[in-house]
C-alpha cells in the first residue's frame, strides 16, 4: 500500500493506483473539479495515466459560482 494525502487527509491505496481510481474510490463527483498533485494541476484527460506515488500531496478543488 502507498500513503497519499488528499486535501490534508491521509489515505492508503494500492500501488499503481491512478488519479481516476482515486476519484472513483473516494466517490468524488468529477463535474467542476480540478486536481493538483504536488502543486501541479493534472488535466482531466490525464487522470487515467497519472499514477499515485508514496507521499503525494493531492489537492482537489471544487469550483463555485458566485458574483
Amino acid at each position: 500500500m502507498i500513503t497519499v494525502e488528499v486535501n490534508q487527509k491521509k489515505h492508503q491505496f494500492a500501488p499503481k493506483t491512478t488519479l481516476n481510481d482515486l476519484v472513483n474510490d473516494l466517490n468524488i463527483q468529477t463535474n467542476g473539479i480540478a486536481i493538483a498533485v504536488n502543486n501541479r494541476v493534472i488535466k482531466k484527460t490525464s487522470w487515467s495515466a497519472q499514477h499515485l506515488q508514496q507521499n503525494d500531496a493531492i489537492l482537489i478543488i471544487t469550483s463555485t459560482q458566485g458574483g
